[in-house]
């Protein structure tokens, strides 16, 4: 896979991240802004969730492994493996056109 052509999965799997939703205003300033700083959170970890299950499993002929996932994303390696789930992998999958490379065993 070229460098070019991850770039482009990537901007197409961080497209498929839907919109922050609006938020409901309230009148008390830090709650409204707890609520906005939540909302980011959210679709952070929806972003990093995605991308995970790019590197893992979509990335050939050698996936990105746990190690250098954890790495770049402050996550374990336990919890790089578990952090993405299949609806992760369908989403990436319809957003790139791409299916998921089968992997022959879990390296770290």
């Amino acid at each position: 896979m070229s460098t070019r052509r991850v770039a482009a999965d990537v901007k197409t799997v961080l497209a498929a991240v839907l919109p922050i939703p609006a938020v409901v205003t309230s009148s008390d300033a830090v709650l409204a802004a707890l609520a906005d700083a939540h909302a980011r959170r959210m679709r952070a970890e929806e972003e990093i969730r995605l991308l995970l299950a790019y590197g893992r499993q979509f990335v050939y002929p050698h996936p990105y492994t746990f190690g250098e996932l954890a790495s770049a994303a402050g996550m374990s390696v336990s919890g790089v493996r578990t952090a993405y789930g299949q609806q992760d992998v369908d989403k990436v999958a319809a957003a790139t056109g791409l299916e998921p490379v089968p992997s022959d065993g879990e390296e770290s």
